[in-house]
């Protein structure tokens, strides 16, 4: 009788080794999902207020004139031009040809994924295991046409944990918003 019991103990401290170990499996995989989860929303929203953003410098600069000089003048009264610092506002002209789309998206997309904060950015885009960081998120499917943004990015992300050696995920989101002329 003592035999079978001793034979019993060990089956039951195996099962469990083998049920914990698939449970925290499970666990990891769940939590990867969830990271992937947060940068596609975080990484979605941010491409959303972009392109809204960007379609309304179009306005701005035709309403408000020539930027450059009004940042010129805030910049003699307050040592600060308070027009781009914080990445929210640019004063090209960039939807007119084109020119310098891609640096006024980045530009922008930075400043809202990140609060204003370049630095709070690229951390996020670190946490969500974004491939090359700010550097690897491309936006050239984006464009200006018949009057709208069209506002593309594509990326690469690692899972958290890579419990079964999955391979990367490749996203792109995109956005469209009418220019304000």
């Amino acid at each position: 009788m003592s035999n079978g019991k001793r034979g019993e103990r060990g089956l039951l401290s195996l099962e469990a080794c083998i049920a914990v170990t698939i449970f925290m499996f499970l666990m990891l995989f769940m939590y990867s999902f969830f990271v992937v989860f947060e940068a596609r929303n975080a990484i979605g929203h941010s491409v959303l207020a972009t392109a809204n953003s960007l379609s309304l410098d179009a306005y701005g600069n035709s309403k408000y004139g020539d930027a450059d000089t009004v940042a010129a003048i805030f910049y003699a009264i307050y040592g600060t031009s308070g027009v781009n610092d914080s990445g929210f506002v640019d004063t090209q002209k960039w939807y007119d040809d084109g020119g310098g789309l891609e640096g006024a998206i980045l530009t922008r997309f930075l400043a809202y994924l990140g609060g204003g904060d370049k630095q709070r950015a690229n951390e996020l885009l670190e946490r969500y295991h974004i491939q090359g960081g700010a550097d690897g998120l491309d936006f050239s499917g984006s464009k200006v046409e018949d009057g709208r943004l069209y506002l593309s990015v594509k990326y690469t992300i690692e899972y958290e944990f890579q419990v079964f050696n999955l391979d990367v995920l490749k996203m792109e989101q995109k956005a469209c918003s009418k220019l304000w002329t």
